[in-house]
């Protein structure tokens, strides 16, 4: 039985959220059950049925139920010896295609991933608290060698948005500021590293973090994603001591893992004395419910390395990041970077801090979701309108990126080309794979973040000329 409190301070679709997914939790509502009907449950509590599909919609992107055309919403396992913390719902470089002719024509449209409008950055703002923090008595700091961890400010302030936004609950003596995800994953491979290095990976997944580990002479256990998932029982064969993962919107496919994974995965590393570490990169960026749940706040065993990123929020060009380490790791921490210094420059955290401290950071967050939104929406209603059933969009709902798959064969090398005869520039899948030669040659990778609209309107109808009307 669901009951709504009139005078609590959650709004009602968060009410029946919370009832309902504890019911499954609890095994109170067995997997495979049917809940009740949107149209039935919003006249049985006397609401409207938006709340109801708004409930719902944020557990079927969580995998606790899932949703069955013409027949309703079911139930899905989620069985496991792993309790949830308690949640309150809520860096990778610019990608560069395969050069297919030696020279380099102009793109007029750049379906690029990674680079932001600078329109978009609060300059204003970030002049403001620049000004405000020289001229007080902090700057007395501006000659000193500064913490290896990152300014305490700043690790406080970040400490408050992850539990705020991501349901997390740590301190600031467990975060570390860092110039990067490269940065934060050579760390890792320090702390890390035993006598037979292996460390398990998506496949495909960011190149960016792959590089990392072969540098670091880490061998790869690959974990295969599909267009629908985490193929996660192949890391039961492995032996490595950590899993790499993006699972609030895998990298490149867009997916989300599931409940039953989660914590599938989380039990792999508490079985195996290993790590999982979760890339959080642009879990800021959902447009069709409630950022899910970071896999940090799911872990009571303390196997979670969280990295989060300001370059998809703010600017890859501030170049800081922050990771997460476990309590369990912190020791190990200290004693082999005992002599480091931050990578970051003192007034770039300072300016940050201040900057999230007023509210200003998650107001910033609201206003970019609310404009890719807008675009990731242009996008989809215009390749739904130009392509049709030729073009099928992977990562629908989040981020700044999509991944089309051609039905009809179409490779992507040929695609690629015919886009930059008429100015418009896509980009290659390989370099996501490992083994380059499983990559589908079906599949194109675009973004749409620099883009304003009526370029995403005008580049898609560029494509559609150049890859359909090409055809014999």
């Amino acid at each position: 039985m669901i009951y709504i409190q009139e005078n609590s301070e959650d709004p009602i679709y968060l009410q029946i959220y919370y009832q309902i997914k504890k019911d499954i939790e609890q095994g109170n509502i067995a997997p495979g059950e049917r809940l009740p009907g949107i149209r039935t449950l919003a006249q049985t509590l006397g609401i409207g049925r938006n709340t109801v599909n708004q409930a719902y919609t944020q557990l079927a992107v969580e995998g606790y139920i899932q949703p069955k055309h013409g027949s309703g919403f079911f139930v899905l396992g989620t069985s496991s010896k792993f309790t949830e913390r308690n949640y309150v719902p809520q860096d990778i470089n610019t990608l560069s295609g395969e050069i297919l002719e030696s020279e380099k024509p102009i793109s007029l449209y750049d379906f690029q991933y990674g680079t932001l409008p600078y329109e978009q950055f609060p300059f204003k703002l970030w002049r403001k608290y620049t000004a405000q923090i020289i001229l007080s008595s902090q700057k007395e700091v501006v000659n000193q060698y500064p913490d290896k961890q990152g300014d305490l400010l700043l690790r406080q302030e970040i400490k408050k948005h992850l539990y705020r936004s991501r349901g997390m609950v740590c301190c600031e003596e467990q975060i570390i500021i860092g110039c990067g995800l490269q940065y934060s994953l050579n760390i890792l491979c320090t702390l890390l590293r035993k006598e037979n290095n292996t460390i398990a990976m998506e496949e495909p997944g960011y190149n960016g973090a792959r590089d990392v580990f072969i540098n670091n002479n880490y061998k790869l256990h690959v974990i295969p994603v599909s267009k629908d998932g985490l193929i996660i029982s192949s890391i039961h064969r492995s032996d490595a001591c950590a899993a790499y993962v993006t699972p609030s919107h895998q990298f490149p496919y867009g997916t989300v893992m599931p409940i039953f994974q989660r914590k599938e995965l989380l039990d792999w590393a508490n079985t195996k004395d290993a790590y999982i570490i979760e890339d959080d990169y642009d879990s800021e960026l959902r447009y069709d419910a409630n950022p899910v749940p970071a896999l940090y706040s799911l872990d009571a065993e303390d196997r979670t390395i969280y990295i989060g990123t300001f370059s998809k929020s703010l600017s890859p060009s501030l170049r800081m990041n922050y990771m997460v380490l476990p309590v369990s790791l912190l020791r190990r921490y200290h004693s082999l970077f005992r002599s480091y210094n931050s990578p970051v420059s003192w007034l770039t955290q300072h300016v940050l801090a201040a900057y999230m401290r007023d509210g200003n950071y998650e107001r910033h967050i609201r206003k970019m979701c609310l404009t890719y939104k807008r675009r990731h929406d242009v996008f989809v209603q215009e390749a739904t309108k130009m392509f049709g059933r030729k073009v099928i969009l992977h990562g629908r709902g989040a981020g700044v990126h999509f991944v089309l798959e051609f039905p009809g064969g179409e490779e992507q090398a040929w695609l690629i080309k015919q886009a930059t005869k008429v100015g418009v520039k896509v980009y290659s899948m390989i370099p996501f794979w490992n083994n380059r030669n499983d990559c589908p040659r079906n599949v194109i990778f675009a973004g749409y973040s620099l883009l304003s609209e009526q370029q995403i309107r005008e580049g898609i109808v560029l494509l559609q000329s150049a890859w359909f009307s090409a055809l014999p």
